[in-house]
Order: structure tokens, then C-alpha cells, then sequence
């Protein structure tokens, strides 16, 4: 093979790669990525939700959710009780989603750290989540996935107390009723 040969090769190599890079930058541009995941809900002290997330940029269809453990569902005791929590058997973990929006998330109440912490212990949960991205329907197109870990001991020692503004509004609202009513009968 001649000098001309090899740049020729080592040209097309180049234009190889460079193509490859583009489709991964394209398609970590354009595809879905769906996360689960724990987090306090700063409106109600020591409740802690279940988050479903779509932190891609684009649309996720059939998204389906497989744990290497049963969930909890209902876990409300700030203590850990003697009781065991029940299982999660039904909403969108175990149902699945049809479909979610990129920045769309699901959050719903999933219990208070005690419950929790009896019934997860200090092992984490992996949630193993598969989805279609957008494209014709299922031409074309592989089942992505996505591994998410909850894990509630990372809310042991966290804060619990009020965020919003709502609790201290209703309380400076009824020490402002109680001093009209004295107001009134004096």
C-alpha cells in the first residue's frame, strides 16, 4: 500500500468517528431520561415523596418500572413503628406511565422517615426504568433505559421543619381573629 492508501484509510477513519460523535451528541440531546427518586416535600414537614421524573430533552412513551425489592406505600410514622408498612401495589411505579413530557415529573406522598426506614432498611432500592423515545411507533427505535436508587437513609438527620409560607400565614391570621374578638368587646 502506497502513502496515499493509508492517508485515504486513516481519512475515512477520521470521517467515522467524527459521524459517530455526532449521532451520540444528537441523541443525548434529543432523548428521554427518566429518573425516580426521594425528596422532602418542603410544604408539609417530614413527608418525603416519590418523585418520576423525564430530565431528557425529549418525550418518553411506555415507561415501565422493575425494582430488585417490593416498595413501600403509605410508610406515615416519623418513629419507626413496630408495624411493617405496606407494600406499593398500586400507582404509576407499578402500572407504569404512558407517557411524560421532558421536565414533566410525577410526585406523590410516600411516607415520613420512620415508616420508611422500617420497611427499606439501610439497603438502597434499585429501580431499573425502560422507555421509547419519540419516532414512529416502535420502528426503528430500541427500549431505553435508566437505574435509579432510592435510598431514605439519606434523610436521617435531615431538617423537617416549615418552608412555606402557608402554615405561618394561618397562624398570624388567627392571632390577628383572637385580637379583633378582644378588640370588639372591650
Amino acid at each position: 500500500m502506497s502513502i496515499s492508501d493509508w492517508i485515504s484509510v486513516f481519512m475515512a477513519l477520521i470521517a467515522t468517528t467524527s459521524t459517530l460523535v455526532t449521532y451520540i451528541v444528537y441523541r443525548s440531546s434529543t432523548d428521554p431520561l427518566i429518573i425516580v427518586y426521594a425528596n422532602p416535600d418542603l410544604t408539609r414537614p417530614s413527608f418525603v415523596c416519590l418523585t418520576i421524573k423525564n430530565i431528557g430533552k425529549g418525550a418518553a412513551y411506555d415507561i415501565a418500572f422493575r425494582s430488585d425489592r417490593l416498595l413501600p406505600a403509605e410508610a406515615f410514622s416519623i418513629p419507626v413503628p413496630e408495624k411493617m408498612p405496606s407494600e406499593m401495589t398500586s400507582g404509576p411505579i407499578i402500572h407504569g406511565i404512558p407517557f411524560l413530557a421532558p421536565d414533566q415529573q410525577i410526585s406523590f406522598a410516600w411516607g415520613q422517615y420512620g415508616g420508611l426506614y422500617k420497611f427499606i432498611g439501610d439497603t438502597a432500592i434499585t429501580v431499573n426504568c425502560s422507555f421509547h423515545r419519540v419516532g414512529n411507533p416502535y420502528i426503528f427505535t430500541r427500549k431505553l433505559k435508566s437505574i435509579s436508587r432510592l435510598d431514605i437513609k439519606t434523610f436521617e438527620r435531615s431538617e423537617s421543619s416549615e418552608h412555606g409560607f402557608g402554615p405561618n400565614i394561618v397562624k398570624e391570621l388567627k392571632q390577628l381573629n383572637k385580637n379583633i374578638k378582644i378588640l370588639n368587646t372591650q
